[in-house]
């Protein structure tokens, strides 16, 4: 009895980073499932300065260009990650960062596509990352 491959035909192939996305600000989102996601955050300056948790979602950013300064449960605990550190920040955890090198920073956010709702200053606030509203990284199409 033969039966389908469903995991190749979910599987999605795509470029992450490249000139094209280095050159651009803001955020790009990248394929994944409500378990997995994946969002390139690129700033000039600034980064994310409100003190905020995400109630629902673990998730992790590693610094793939530049420097950024993160800020855990109170402004005074900082902690600078360069290029090639991560952060894990479990669910609930209170946390701002900003850029604070020389160049460009870079982030890849790996997380939840659905769990991304934050709480800022004890309000709920939805996620902004919706089809209506985010840019995605479109995956190659499959040759089977």
């Amino acid at each position: 009895m033969a039966t389908e491959n469903k995991t190749a035909v979910a599987a999605k192939v795509f470029t992450f980073l490249d000139d094209e996305i280095r050159a651009g600000t803001g955020d790009i989102i990248l394929p994944g499932s409500e378990q997995l996601s994946g969002v390139v955050k690129r700033y000039e300056v600034g980064g994310e300065n409100r003190m905020h948790t995400h109630p629902a979602e673990d998730h992790t950013f590693y610094i793939l260009q530049g420097e950024s300064t993160f800020h855990f449960e109170k402004d005074e605990n900082a902690v600078v990650a360069k290029q090639y550190d991560a952060i894990f920040l479990p669910k609930g955890a209170g946390y701002w960062f900003e850029s604070s090198g020389e160049e460009k920073l870079i982030i890849l956010r790996a997380g939840t596509q659905t769990g991304s709702d934050r709480i800022i200053e004890g309000r709920l606030i939805p996620s902004n990352r919706t089809p209506e509203t985010g840019v995605y990284v479109q995956p190659r199409e499959l040759p089977f």
